[in-house]
């Protein structure tokens, strides 16, 4: 028995740190900066410590950034997590980090830590994760751009405020051999004594030491910290942050100030440096292996360009309904791979094709044939790959697609021109629902005939991505004025301000209701965009995801026009947002709308209440002429 139990013991202690980095490396200090999201890090602190001072440094993002906005392509949820997981590496590369995400999701805006804590299982769930993570790493000084803030004005986003909290607690917690023990059984994880935890202050405080990281020291090189900072920015590009380095504002150039807000003893104070009176030491450090994956390099299998399929008013009749999909599949091995994939409806096959699958990615168009739901009920058709004999070694991938029978009013003899930016939802849904669209490229906004246009669609942040569209701003509101009908989507703050894009003044707020189940009240029943050719009834409301609204205008009529009727109220619990979500005005013989609601995630996944609503934008008669 003692035999078979050294046996064991010995292949625990060389195989398990193999599924880590674990070991013992020379003598450093360790500096640990924990981030809500992607681009939250101080890129000037961590570099400059790497660099100058040679620390290890590691950064630890609570989440992915998934649930945020993409400004390069149509990603979003999980795939916008891989990216930002992408361009976050890169990132660290540049910085000299090493990386590691908790895992916890992003799920969108957030106001208040009680609502973050809600959407991750809880404090003691959250602040567990964060203690392991110290005992695996063990880091001599923790810092933090988040504060444990949670009233307004000065807040930050809810999950910033769990962050800050989280840390504040952890700084104790960590060494608490009593607190979650359990976690002792992983190698080379322990109780960790944090020497010291920094939180970013905003302003300096005469009464209050403060510890200073400059920016524009230099190298060996002769490159500042500012500059490795800024290059590490520019890589989370669907962030935006490439442009907004590009001309950054003055407050990006300051010194980074950083304050005290615990300490496992009385050290020297030193206004240059985090880590005074503490001695590099050597230390056991397990990382799992689960920081460093690529989550892209692996058999992967998806459905385009969406993940459903709607079956229109004029199916009614048909027993049988046909529709293409594509169906994308990404080999990671080098040599080609077998993989089956099978689709089924009610549990009965409709599909199955066996592909051999050459290294990287394959498209095929597939016809599905399927009967018409009864009923007027949805239904679900499950889409499984299956490498065969497990090629790959990682499983098979399924994938779901969603029947919708609609329950719609289409518009009659519409055409539509879509101003497009880097997303595509606009684009797929008028493809879904089969409306007759052209996208507007400089030539034709600058040239054609846009009266031909029942309405054109401005795209979220239109006047940001598209230059042509400034340039020929005027044509726009002239279609306007002549009788077409000119919809804008959101726009941010830098993106809209201090410029004449709409007919009559508006101007953009960083107001937004986060709450997606945030009761809404239509001001105006009577406009024509809740009436026609849908009715617009309280359960469209319903089933709506992340949020309500974004960037909402200011409701004070000396900044945003009182010619524009403010057309839905609606606010997150104990606030009181602008009633501006939808601004609309007759202009000339047209009409303008402004649209802060946030369409896009509606219509990623065909919310009905949502589509109606599309369709009433998109469907507005013409005057007669």
């Amino acid at each position: 028995m003692a035999f078979s139990y050294r046996i064991l013991l010995l292949l625990f202690t060389i195989l398990v740190p193999l599924a880590g980095l674990a070991g013992r490396e020379k003598p450093r200090l360790v500096l640990m900066c924990l981030s809500a999201h992607p681009d939250d890090e101080d890129g000037v602190a961590l570099t400059s410590y790497v660099r100058l001072r040679d620390v290890q440094a590691y950064s630890i993002f609570f989440t992915r950034g998934e649930g945020g906005q993409n400004e390069i392509g149509p990603q979003l949820d999980e795939d916008l997590g891989k990216l930002r997981t992408k361009e976050t590496m890169r990132a660290a590369g540049l910085l000299g980090t090493r990386v590691y995400f908790l895992g916890f999701t992003d799920f969108g805006f957030s106001k208040t830590a009680k609502e973050t804590y809600e959407h991750w299982g809880g404090k003691d769930s959250v602040l567990a994760r964060l203690v392991e993570i110290i005992r695996s790493i063990k880091p001599d000084v923790i810092i933090t751009n988040h504060d444990t803030i949670t009233t307004i004005p000065m807040r930050q986003h809810g999950n910033h405020q769990v962050v800050g909290l989280s840390v504040y607690s952890a700084f104790t917690r960590a060494a608490d051999s009593t607190y979650h023990p359990e976690q002792f059984l992983i190698p080379h994880v322990k109780p960790w004594q944090v020497k010291k935890l920094f939180m970013r202050a905003r302003d300096r405080d005469s009464l209050t030491p403060l510890v200073t990281v400059d920016p524009s020291r230099t190298d060996s090189l002769g490159k500042t910290m500012q500059s490795y900072a800024f290059a590490a920015l520019a890589m989370h590009r669907s962030q935006g942050l490439d442009k907004f380095v590009a001309s950054p504002p003055p407050f990006m150039l300051r010194k980074h100030l950083y304050k005290l807000m615990e300490s496992d003893r009385q050290y020297p104070f030193d206004s240059s440096d985090f880590f005074s009176g503490i001695a590099p030491t050597v230390r056991d450090i397990y990382l799992p292996t689960e920081t460093l994956i690529d989550t892209t390099s692996r058999f992967s299998f998806a459905l385009e360009p969406t993940a459903t399929i709607l079956v229109r008013p004029d199916e009614a009749n048909r027993q049988k309904i046909a529709r293409d999909v594509t169906a994308r599949f990404f080999n990671p091995d080098e040599t080609a791979m077998t993989v089956d994939l099978a689709v089924s409806l009610d549990h009965q096959k409709i599909f199955y094709k066996s592909y051999t699958l050459p290294p990287g990615v394959t498209k095929d168009n597939i016809r599905l044939t399927f009967a018409r739901p009864s009923g007027g009920v949805k239904k679900t058709l499950h889409f499984e790959a299956v490498p065969a004999d497990n090629s790959g070694g990682l499983g098979s991938c399924s994938a779901t697609m969603t029947l919708w029978p609609l329950h719609l009013v289409y518009p009659k003899n519409v055409s539509i021109g879509l101003v497009q930016t880097y997303d595509n939802t606009l684009e797929e849904t008028l493809k879904a629902l089969h409306i007759s669209y052209q996208l507007l490229d400089s030539t034709k906004i600058a040239r054609e005939n846009l009266g031909k246009y029942t309405t054109i669609l401005l795209d979220m942040r239109t006047y940001l991505e598209r230059p042509d569209v400034v340039r020929y701003n005027d044509r726009l509101l002239q279609y306007c004025t002549a009788g077409g009908h000119l919809v804008c989507l959101y726009h941010k703050t830098s993106d809209w301000n201090g410029h004449d894009y709409a007919p009559y003044p508006i101007q953009i707020t960083g107001e937004r209701v986060t709450e997606e189940d945030a009761p809404v009240r239509i001001l105006e029943p009577g406009n024509p965009l809740f009436t026609t050719p849908n009715k617009i009834v309280p359960k469209d409301w319903d089933g709506w995801v992340q949020e309500r609204n974004i960037y909402l205008p200011s409701d004070d009529t000396t900044k945003t026009s009182s010619r524009y009727q403010r057309l839905l109220a609606m606010s997150d619990e104990n606030e009181h947002q602008p009633p501006t979500s939808i601004l609309w005005c007759k202009d000339g013989k047209g009409t303008y709308t402004y649209v802060a609601l946030v369409l896009y995630r509606q219509l990623r996944v065909m919310n009905e209440g949502a589509v109606k609503l599309f369709l009433n934008l998109i469907s507005q008669p013409r005057p007669a002429r």
